[in-house]
C-alpha cells in the first residue's frame, strides 16, 4: 500500500523577491466607536434624515479632533494609539484617513498629478455656490482645470507685484515700528492687542500687494462703514470669526441658520462688495485710458495685481477676480499675521537667537535698501532659519489635505481613490524622529552641514508641488522686513507662560501675546 500510494513529498518553498502584504481598507485602524457606525451606513438612505446625517457625520468624525481650540500637538495621541495612519469612519460619505509619517505624506503628493485635489471650507464653498450663485470659487477651494486656469493667471503678476512694491511694504513696516513706539506702557509692552495690531500690518501690506493701494489701518483705531478700507478690514475680521465658527464643532450651519451663519454670509457679503468695487474701478479705469497705454503707465492701473488680471490675454470676468482676490485677503493676512506673531514670540523668549540675529542684522544693514529683495533674504541666513524654525514649530495652517484621484498603499494598507487624506504636517515637525530637540526653537539647525539629513516632508508650512502656497515669497518678504526694521530699534523681551497654537483653521496664540519692545541704545 505504501508503494501505491506514496507519502507526499515534502518540498521546502523557496521564497524570492518577497512583496509585503497589503492590508485591506477595512484592516486601518481607528477609534472603534466610529467603525461600528459604518455596519448602519446600508440603512441610513431609507430611514436617515438630513438631520441625522448631520449629526452623527460632524459629531463623531475627524472634525471632534482637528477643530477644537487644543494644542495641535495633541493630535500625536491618535498616533500613538493607532499607529502612523488612523482612520475615521463617517456613517455618511467618504471615510477619512490621517497621516503624519513625512514619507506617506510624500507618497501622496507624489501621485497627485496635474489637477490635485484637497477639502474645500465648506461654508465659503456653500456661501458661495449657493448665497452667491457663482459658478466658481477662488484659488483656495476650486480644483481642476478652473484652480489651474486661474493660478496661471495669478502667478507670474501677483510675484511681480511683490517686488515692485517693495518699498511701499518697508514703508508699512517703518509705520509699525513707529507706532509700537507710540503704544508702549512704562513696562514697554504694547497696551493695545499686539497680535491685532500685526494683523493691521499684514492687511495694509496686503492692500499693495492685491490693489496697489495704500491702506493705513495701523493709523485707524476706528471702523467707519463710511470708509471703504476700514470697512473693508473690518469685514474681514468679522468674516474669518464667522468661517473658523462654522468650520469647527458639529457644522449645525448646514441644516439650519445659526449665528455664525448669518454673520458669514452678512461680512463675505461686504467684502465681496467692497472688492468689485475695487476691481471695476481698476477696470474703468483701463478703459479710459486704453489698454496699450496702461501696459506702460506707472500709475494705479498698470502695477496693480487687479489690472494685470484684467489685461491678461484669457480675461476674467470681475467676478471672478473679486472671489481670487477674497481668498487672498482671508488666507493670506491672516497666516502671515500668525507666522509673524510666533516668529517675534520666539525671538522675545530666546535671546541667544535674538543677539545672533541682531549681529547678522548689523553686519550687513547698517542702513536697509530694500531695492532688492532676494538679495536681502540671500545676505540673512540666519533670519531666513529663524522664519523656517517658526514655520516648522507652528505651521500656520497646521494640516493639509488632498483627495486620493487613485489607489495607494500607506503602511501596507489599501486606500481606496476618493478618500479623504488629512496630513497633519505640525505633528510630522515635532517628531523627535524627524528633528533632534523637535519641541525646540533652534535656528542654528537648518544651517548645518547635515540639514539635507532631515526628509524633504518632515516641514513643508506651504505646502508642496502644484498647489504649493503662491504666498510663500509675500510672507518670507514680509517678515523679513518687519523683523529687521524692529531689531535694529529694539531689543525684544518676554517673561509670560509659553504659549501654544490654537487649533482653529488658522492658527493663532492661545492667549495675548506681550513683548516688551525695549530701545536699544
Amino acid at each position: 500500500m505504501s508503494e501505491i500510494f506514496p507519502t507526499a513529498r515534502v518540498v521546502p518553498m523557496v521564497v524570492t523577491n518577497k512583496e509585503p502584504v497589503v492590508l485591506s481598507f477595512d484592516d486601518v485602524p481607528g477609534p472603534k466607536s466610529l467603525k461600528y457606525l459604518s455596519t448602519i451606513r446600508q440603512y441610513l438612505s431609507e430611514i436617515g434624515t438630513q438631520v441625522t446625517a448631520g449629526i452623527l457625520t460632524f459629531s463623531l468624525n475627524v472634525g471632534a479632533y482637528i477643530n477644537n481650540r487644543k494644542p495641535i500637538r495633541n493630535l500625536s495621541s491618535l498616533f500613538d494609539e493607532y499607529g502612523p495612519v488612523v482612520r475615521f469612519v463617517s456613517p455618511v460619505g467618504g471615510d477619512i484617513v490621517l497621516i503624519s509619517h513625512p514619507e506617506h505624506i510624500q507618497k501622496v503628493y507624489t501621485m497627485e498629478g496635474d489637477y490635485p485635489v484637497r477639502s474645500t471650507l465648506d461654508s465659503l464653498e456653500k456661501y458661495r455656490c449657493e448665497h452667491r450663485n457663482h459658478l466658481y470659487g477662488g484659488l483656495y477651494s476650486i480644483n481642476g482645470q478652473e484652480w489651474n486656469r486661474q493660478r496661471s493667471l495669478v502667478y507670474t503678476p501677483l510675484h511681480d507685484s511683490v517686488a515692485h512694491h517693495a518699498h511701499g511694504i518697508n514703508d508699512v513696516c517703518d509705520s509699525f515700528t513707529q507706532k509700537v513706539y507710540n503704544m508702549r506702557n512704562h513696562q514697554d509692552e504694547v497696551t493695545k492687542d499686539l497680535y491685532k495690531q500685526i494683523h493691521k500690518w499684514a492687511f495694509d501690506c496686503m492692500g499693495l500687494i492685491i490693489f496697489s493701494k495704500k491702506f493705513t489701518m495701523l493709523d485707524t483705531e476706528l471702523v467707519y462703514s463710511q470708509c471703504d478700507m476700514s470697512w473693508l478690514y473690518h469685514s474681514l475680521e468679522k468674516a474669518t470669526e464667522a468661517i473658523v465658527k462654522c468650520e469647527s464643532g458639529w457644522h449645525i450651519w448646514k441644516l439650519f441658520s445659526t449665528p455664525a451663519w448669518r454673520s458669514l454670509i452678512k461680512h463675505c457679503d461686504n467684502l465681496d462688495n467692497l472688492i468689485g468695487k475695487h476691481v471695476m474701478a481698476a477696470e474703468q479705469n483701463l478703459s479710459y485710458i486704453g489698454k496699450m497705454d496702461a501696459k506702460d503707465d506707472n500709475n494705479f492701473s498698470s502695477n496693480s495685481l487687479i489690472s494685470s488680471m484684467l489685461l491678461s490675454e484669457e480675461r476674467m470676468t470681475v467676478e471672478d477676480i473679486s472671489t481670487v482676490l477674497m481668498d487672498m485677503l482671508l488666507i493670506g493676512v491672516n497666516t502671515v499675521t500668525s507666522s509673524m506673531s510666533f516668529l517675534l514670540y520666539y525671538l522675545a523668549k530666546h535671546q541667544h537667537s535674538q543677539k545672533a540675529l541682531y549681529n547678522e542684522i548689523e553686519m550687513i544693514f547698517p542702513e536697509l535698501n530694500v531695492q532688492d529683495v532676494s538679495k536681502i533674504k540671500h545676505d540673512t541666513p540666519y533670519l531666513q532659519a529663524c522664519i523656517k524654525e517658526t514655520l516648522r514649530l507652528v505651521p500656520p495652517i497646521p494640516v493639509l489635505t488632498r483627495i486620493l484621484p487613485r489607489n495607494i498603499t500607506l503602511d501596507r494598507y489599501n486606500i481606496p481613490r476618493g478618500t479623504l487624506i488629512i496630513m497633519s504636517t505640525q505633528d510630522a515637525s515635532l517628531k523627535e524622529s524627524n528633528f533632534d530637540d523637535a519641541t525646540k526653537f533652534y535656528p542654528e539647525r537648518w544651517l548645518k552641514a547635515d540639514v539635507k539629513d532631515y526628509h524633504a516632508f518632515a516641514s513643508i508650512p506651504f505646502g508642496f508641488g502644484a498647489r504649493k502656497c503662491l504666498g510663500q515669497n509675500i510672507a518670507e518678504t514680509m517678515m523679513s522686513l518687519l523683523t529687521i526694521k524692529l531689531l535694529q530699534k529694539y531689543k525684544l523681551e518676554y517673561y509670560y507662560g509659553d504659549l501654544q497654537p490654537t487649533r482653529s483653521f488658522i492658527a493663532r496664540p492661545n492667549k495675548p501675546l506681550k513683548i516688551r519692545f525695549v530701545d536699544r541704545v
